[in-house]
C-alpha cells in the first residue's frame, strides 16, 4: 500500500511537470498609450506615422509588398516594446486612397490600416460652351472636394454668375447669357471657377463661352457688273454715294446710277457744272454729293472739292496748302455728318503717309487740320491704297485710318489737331494676308450704336472681297460686329467703296467691288 502510494505521487508530480513545459502562453499584440493601429486620415500631403506596441512574441509584418505608397522602416524584431514607423507619400490623386498590412505575433495578428485623403481637386468634363444668339442659362458640372468661386472679368458683361453651389461633391455653376445684339457670333475667355490646393496655391481651371451671331441679317441684293451692271465702268478709283433714293457709282470719269432697294441699274447721271474728273465721291447725311479730282502735292494748286445737292453745284473746299507736304496724292475724300449743318470731310495723302480734315459749319470751312497717319512697315502708296474717316460730324471726335500698311490694324487718333505717325492706337485688327487692300470706310449711328464699315479686297486678287462692320461706340473696346466675304473674279485693285445708309427703320451696308465684278446690299434689323 505504501508502495502504491509513492508511485501515485510521483506519476502526479510528473503530470504536472509536463503540462507547465508544453502549454504555450497566449499571443498578444497590445498598442502602447498614444498608439492606433487605425489612425486618423492622413493629409495629401503624406506625412510620418508611428505605431507603437508590445508583444510576448517575435513579430513580423505581413502585406508590406502592397502597401504602395507607404512604407515601413521595420519588417521584424522581438518581443517586448517595439517601434514602427510608416511614411505616408503624397496623394497627387482627386481620390481617397487606402493601405493595410498585419504585424504577426505569435498566433496573434493586428492589422493596421492607413487612410489618405484626396488632394484638392476641381474637375470640370467641360470647358467649353456655347451659347444660342437669343441668351439662356448654361450649367456647368462641377466635381469639386473644396469649395470654390466662380470668376467672371468685369469688362465680360453679357455673363453672369446666375446660381453657383460650393460644395465638397457634384455641383453645378449657373452662368447667365445675355442675347447676343451683334450680327457676329461672339467669344468671352477668362473665366475661371477657383478653389486652393493643399498647399494654399489656387486651382484655376478655365472656361470658354461663346455665343452664336445675333439674327436677322439679310443680303438683300447681290450684282455684278459683267452680268447686271454692264454698262458700268470698272476703273480705278471706283467710289459710291447716295442722293435722291438712288445708289451713284464712279469710276473716276462717268456717274451712273441703281436703285438701292432692287440693285437694278437705272442709268448715267449728270451733274451740270461739274466740270473735274470725279475720282472722290462720297455723300453726307444730308444727300449732299461731294466731287473732287485727286491732286498731286508738293506743287502750287489747290485741291478742290465740291458739293452738289440735286440742282446746284458748289465750291465746298479750296485747299492751297498742297506745296506744305513733300510728295504723294490727295482724294479718296469721306465726310461724317451734313454740310449744311454741321459735318467733317477729311482725305489721305499718299507717300507721305499724312491727312487733312476739315471742319464745315453751314456750309462753310471753320478749321483745317493736317497731321501724319500712321506709317506701319509700308507706306500708302497711291490713295487707292488707304483711308481716313472722320468719326462724326465734329472734328474734336477725331478720326480712323486703315490702310495697305503691313500690319492691317484700324486705327483710331482722338487729338488730330496734334496728329503724328506715333499716337494713333491701333483699336481693331480685322486681319491680313500681306497684300489686303483697305481704302473704303463708312460710319454711321444706328439704335444708339456707332457703326464703321470698312472694305477690304487683296492687292493682288488672292481672296475674294470681304465686309467688316466695327461697333466703335467706345474706341477703348471696339468689337466686330458683322463680316461677310463675297465671291467675285480680281480685275484690278482699288476700284471698290462702301457705305452704310440709315432710313426707314433699318440700316443697310452697300458694299461695291468692280476691281472683283461684285456688288451687294445688306440690311441689319433693330
Amino acid at each position: 500500500m505504501k508502495k502504491i502510494l509513492i508511485f501515485l505521487s510521483m506519476t502526479l508530480i510528473a503530470m504536472a511537470s509536463c503540462t507547465k513545459k508544453d502549454l504555450l502562453e497566449v499571443a498578444y499584440i497590445n498598442a502602447l498609450e498614444g498608439t492606433t493601429f487605425t489612425p486618423a486620415e492622413v493629409s495629401a500631403l503624406g506625412d510620418e506615422l508611428t505605431f507603437c506596441f508590445n508583444t510576448n512574441y517575435q513579430w513580423q509584418i505581413r502585406g508590406y509588398s502592397t502597401l504602395g505608397f507607404c512604407s515601413v522602416d521595420l519588417l521584424k524584431g522581438d518581443a517586448g516594446d517595439a517601434t514602427i514607423k510608416v511614411k505616408v507619400a503624397p496623394n497627387s490623386t482627386d481620390a481617397v486612397r487606402t493601405a493595410e498590412f498585419d504585424i504577426l505575433a505569435g498566433a496573434a495578428v493586428q492589422t493596421v490600416t492607413i487612410t489618405q485623403t484626396e488632394t484638392n481637386a476641381i474637375d470640370i468634363g467641360t470647358t467649353s460652351y456655347t451659347a444660342p444668339a437669343g441668351g439662356g442659362h448654361i450649367e456647368i458640372a462641377v466635381s469639386a472636394n473644396i469649395d470654390y468661386t466662380v470668376n467672371i472679368p468685369s469688362e465680360i458683361t453679357w455673363i453672369r454668375n446666375a446660381a453657383s453651389t460650393k460644395a465638397m461633391e457634384s455641383s453645378f455653376v449657373m452662368l447667365e447669357v445675355d442675347p447676343n445684339p451683334l450680327w457676329v457670333a461672339r467669344s468671352a475667355e477668362g473665366i475661371t471657377v477657383t478653389g486652393k490646393d493643399i498647399e494654399g496655391n489656387d486651382i484655376v481651371v478655365p472656361i470658354t463661352v461663346g455665343q452664336e451671331a445675333g439674327g436677322g441679317v439679310t443680303t438683300i441684293w447681290t450684282k455684278t457688273f459683267s452680268a447686271d451692271w454692264n454698262s458700268v465702268g470698272t476703273a480705278s478709283p471706283f467710289h459710291i454715294a447716295m442722293r435722291d433714293g438712288k445708289l451713284l457709282m464712279t469710276d473716276g470719269k462717268d456717274i451712273w446710277a441703281v436703285d438701292p432697294v432692287s440693285g437694278e441699274y437705272v442709268g448715267t447721271v449728270t451733274v451740270s457744272g461739274l466740270t473735274v474728273a470725279p475720282q472722290s465721291m462720297a455723300s453726307d447725311d444730308g444727300g449732299n454729293v461731294l466731287f473732287a479730282a485727286n491732286a498731286t502735292c508738293g506743287a502750287a494748286g489747290s485741291f478742290v472739292v465740291y458739293a452738289w445737292d440735286g440742282t446746284s453745284l458748289e465750291t465746298l473746299i479750296d485747299f492751297d496748302g498742297l506745296a506744305d507736304f513733300w510728295t504723294g496724292t490727295i482724294g479718296n475724300i469721306r465726310v461724317a455728318g451734313n454740310i449744311d449743318s454741321k459735318a467733317v470731310v477729311s482725305a489721305v495723302i499718299s507717300g507721305c503717309n499724312c491727312f487733312v480734315a476739315w471742319q464745315i459749319e453751314n456750309g462753310t470751312v471753320t478749321e483745317i487740320v493736317t497731321g501724319s497717319a500712321p506709317y506701319i512697315n509700308k507706306y500708302i502708296g497711291a490713295v487707292t491704297n488707304g483711308v481716313v474717316q472722320p468719326v462724326s460730324d465734329d472734328i474734336s471726335d477725331g478720326l480712323l485710318f486703315i490702310g495697305y500698311n503691313g500690319e492691317y490694324s484700324l486705327y483710331y487718333n482722338g487729338d488730330i489737331r496734334n496728329a503724328t505717325g506715333s499716337n494713333w492706337t491701333a483699336v481693331i485688327n480685322p486681319g491680313g494676308n500681306g497684300n489686303n487692300n483697305y481704302d473704303s470706310m463708312s460710319v454711321v449711328e444706328y439704335d444708339g450704336i456707332r457703326y464703321c464699315a470698312v472694305g477690304q479686297n487683296d492687292h493682288f486678287g488672292y481672296s475674294n472681297p470681304t465686309v467688316y462692320l466695327f461697333d466703335i461706340t467706345d474706341m477703348s473696346n471696339v468689337s466686330l460686329a458683322y463680316t461677310n466675304t463675297f465671291a467675285g473674279s480680281f480685275t484690278r485693285v482699288g476700284a471698290d467703296d462702301v457705305k452704310l445708309v440709315v432710313n426707314d427703320g433699318t440700316m443697310k451696308l452697300y458694299l461695291v467691288d468692280a476691281g472683283y465684278d461684285v456688288a451687294a446690299c445688306v440690311e441689319f434689323p433693330h
